[in-house]
């Protein structure tokens, strides 16, 4: 007998960004949404991942199938569970931003940087 692996026992770390010619190809948000799901690290299965998130199995399967929408306040979650920011990307290629690509490293200089001039204007 074979013992089953169960994908929310591994570690997924931190959602990465997708490669920008993916993301330029979307058309729309579900498209997007799809891509995130595709693109997920740990292959969880439909049943897990609602689980995870706190709904439904029906509604993530409409979500997925394009009959309902992702919440709001469920896109950070969907997104870290997936293990990319795929959505986030989209959005911010249809508003124009730049993504900016950073690593926790890279994120923790620029915020003790940001602390220490804080201080001297303050001084």
């Amino acid at each position: 007998m074979q013992q089953r692996e169960m994908p929310f026992f591994q570690l997924v770390g931190e959602p990465v960004f997708l490669h920008d010619i993916l993301i330029s190809r979307l058309c729309n948000e579900h498209q997007a949404i799809v891509l995130c799901w595709a693109k997920r690290r740990v292959k969880f299965t439909l049943t897990d991942a609602a689980v995870t998130l706190g709904m439904p199995k029906s509604h993530l399967s409409n979500i997925l199938s394009g009959k309902k929408y992702l919440p709001n306040d469920m896109r950070i979650a969907f997104q870290a569970l997936c293990g990319n920011w795929a959505i986030r990307q989209y959005e911010d290629s249809i508003i124009g931003a730049k993504t900016v690509f950073e690593t926790p490293e890279q994120r923790r200089i620029r915020e003790l940087e940001q602390q220490l001039e804080a201080a001297r204007m303050a001084a």
